[in-house]
């Protein structure tokens, strides 16, 4: 990666550089004989919690309906899809 700049006798300009890593590693940088390094570590899963749930009616005659909901929440690092499932005995 390269940037020019121009700049004025006693004048100072940031340069910014960006990178995206694509592999889980450390990485060395180097620019014009400065150095360093930083880290990429790879993104969590995905990880879901199910809470909340709500039976509405509680009590109800035969034959009417109930509605059972919950809130399924991503509390991970990266995108995913949970198959929530209820069972009624």
């Amino acid at each position: 990666m390269k940037k020019s700049v121009t700049l004025n006798p006693g004048e100072s300009k940031a340069v910014t550089f960006t990178f995206t890593p694509n592999v889980d590693k450390v990485y060395s940088v180097s620019v014009d004989g400065l150095s360093g390094s930083f880290i990429a570590h790879p993104l969590p899963e995905a990880e879901f919690e199910v809470s909340n749930l709500v039976i509405e009616p509680t009590e109800v005659y035969v034959g009417e309906p109930v509605s059972i909901s919950c809130f399924v929440t991503n509390v991970g690092g990266k995108a995913g899809t949970y198959e929530v499932t209820c069972e009624v005995i």
